[in-house]
């Protein structure tokens, strides 16, 4: 029979065995980590179903858990109304060069119906690490309970419209379908001519496509056209290099002329205009005078009047002037002797 020191041992050893392994499962069923974590606070209008120890994940990996969850009552601050929920949420230090500045913080879901948990998107590698005590603002979950009642209220105010309305609906499906039907029977009491006007309405537009190319080879592809254009490009470059110069000059003229203007508006000038004019008319009329004295002469000498006219007229003379310079030009010892 064993003694009663060694029973005590035995039930001591396995009340220790208990605890160790009670405590065991408390520690891996509850989570508890012993790595050192730093705090983030995440701001929210509504979270979700995110519940105290709810885990936090970085890329499906759990980096963390929410350690408190406060409702703030939408407080108002300048004039803007604050979040109405705030998380405190611990992350393992080991993970902090995974969250930045421009990290995103969203709620969602370990499969379709699974529990629902805080994710972080790391963000940009080039931002700064997001700091111990941060307050960051997340990203509300989709509120499917109250999209589902808005459905419900939609419908049940389109079944309320419908059944209150129930006699100016028929009378407009009656009067659509009277519409629909009149509609009908004008298609079938006037589908030739229908088809007549889409025909008609082909050829139109065969006839517009060969206008329109017509007058694309006429006015659009034509040489002439491109030489015209050519010559106004050249025209209004001339113009736009030759302009200004003309314009000096004219301007100039201009101004000369208003001197010209302003001088022969003097009376002495126009006197001296005047005078200047009678000589030049007087001038004239003696050159006309002497312009038909010159004609008489010449007439006269044409009809071999007067020595000159002899002269020049009679062949005969003309011919023994001609023997005695040829005689004198041969024998030119006659000018010193005569016979």
């Amino acid at each position: 029979m064993a003694s009663p020191r060694s029973i005590e041992v035995k039930v001591g050893m396995l009340i220790l065995t208990a605890v160790g392994l009670l405590t065991a499962f408390i520690i891996v069923m509850g989570g508890i980590n012993f790595q050192p974590a730093y705090s983030i606070f995440v701001d929210f209008d509504n979270p979700g179903g995110l519940q105290t120890g709810a885990p936090v994940k970085i890329a499906g990996v759990k980096v963390g858990k929410i350690k408190e969850i406060a409702f703030r009552g939408g407080t108002v601050t300048n004039g803007v109304r604050q979040p109405l929920v705030r998380l405190r949420i611990d992350v393992e230090k080991r993970y902090e060069q995974s969250v930045h500045t421009n990290s995103i913080f969203y709620v969602t879901t370990q499969g379709v119906l699974g529990e629902q948990f805080l994710a972080i998107e790391p963000g940009s590698s080039d931002q700064p690490v997001l700091a111990e005590n941060a307050v960051v603002r997340a990203l509300d979950p989709p509120r499917l309970d109250m999209l589902v009642a808005e459905m419900y209220e939609l419908l049940h105010s389109t079944v309320s419209s419908i059944r209150e309305n129930k006699e100016d609906i028929g009378k407009a499906f009656t009067g659509l379908t009277r519409t629909l039907k009149g509609t009908g029977d004008f298609f079938d009491k006037n589908g030739n001519k229908l088809d007549q006007l889409a025909d008609n309405a082909v050829k139109i537009s065969e006839h517009a496509d060969d206008l329109v190319t017509g007058a694309k080879g006429k006015y659009v592809a034509n040489p002439q056209i491109d030489r015209i254009l050519d010559n106004v490009d050249r025209t209004t470059g001339t113009l736009a290099k030759d302009g200004p110069p003309l314009l000096a000059d004219a301007k100039e003229t201009i101004a000369n002329t208003k001197r010209l203007t302003a001088t022969l508006g003097d009376p002495a000038a126009q006197a001296k205009i005047k005078q200047a004019v009678d000589d030049v008319a007087d001038i004239t009329s003696r050159a006309k005078s002497m312009t038909i004295d010159a004609q008489a002469v010449v007439s006269h000498m044409r009809k071999g009047k007067g020595t000159v006219g002899a002269l020049v007229m009679d062949e005969q003379l003309f011919d023994d002037l001609q023997e005695l310079a040829r005689d004198l030009k041969h024998n030119p010892w006659k000018f010193l002797w005569r016979e």
